[in-house]
């Protein structure tokens, strides 16, 4: 009786799935915070050169203000 629990080595349908689940959440997660990452860049980006732009302005501003 033991022998065969032993010589059945395969898994069930229900491991693989539960594997395929867990690779397929880290899979996403790695992708969502790569895109976190890369928004998260491209804003800093956007808000210095707004910032750059605005600074400029208010230079512009004061050589034209009496």
């Amino acid at each position: 009786m033991s022998k065969e629990i032993i010589i059945d080595e395969s898994g069930g349908p229900l491991v693989e799935e539960s594997l395929l689940l867990g690779l397929a959440v880290v899979t996403i997660s790695i992708v969502i915070a790569v895109i976190l990452q890369a928004t998260g860049w491209a804003q800093d980006v956007i808000s210095g050169l707004l910032d750059v732009l605005e600074n400029s302005w208010n230079n512009l501003n004061q050589l034209f203000t009496p």
